[in-house]
């Protein structure tokens, strides 16, 4: 039974991430969705995955689920959950343009455009693998 529910779990994510890798704009609850998965294994609904970062520091304030999820957003949860410290002013202010320099800095993101572009649900999964790189994680 057990086994089931995991394969059934593992089925969902699947399938949310092939719909995420089809999308032109990804959201600031998908972004808190692969974050959740990377530090749990699963996700929940949002205001309990959005409790759990908050948490664990990676969460960002003053956004909601469907806001649309700029590259700088994205930038600014990967550094705190990868702990960057590398760029001086990143560790200054936090701000996420800074964030997105970081990420740059650590081959996270590409130095294409700015903290500002909005980011496809491609691109997120693409963002997605190399933090699981770093992590050495699956």
């Amino acid at each position: 039974m057990l086994s089931v529910l995991t394969f059934a779990q593992n089925v969902s994510q699947i399938d949310w991430l092939s719909d995420l890798d089809s999308r032109k704009t990804a959201t600031y609850g998908d972004a808190v969705k692969i974050y959740a998965l990377q530090t749990t294994g699963r996700y929940s609904t949002f205001r309990s995955d959005s409790s759990l970062l908050e948490k664990k520091g990676i969460a960002l304030a003053g956004y909601a689920e469907g806001d649309e999820l700029s590259k700088g957003m994205l930038s600014k949860m990967t550094a705190r959950y990868l702990d960057l410290g590398g760029s001086i002013m990143y560790s200054i202010f936090g701000t996420e343009r800074y964030a997105f320099r970081a990420c740059i800095a650590n081959g996270i993101m590409r130095a294409d455009g700015s903290e500002n572009d909005i980011i496809s649900g491609p691109e997120l999964v693409e963002v997605l693998g190399r933090v699981s790189e770093i992590k050495g994680e699956d």
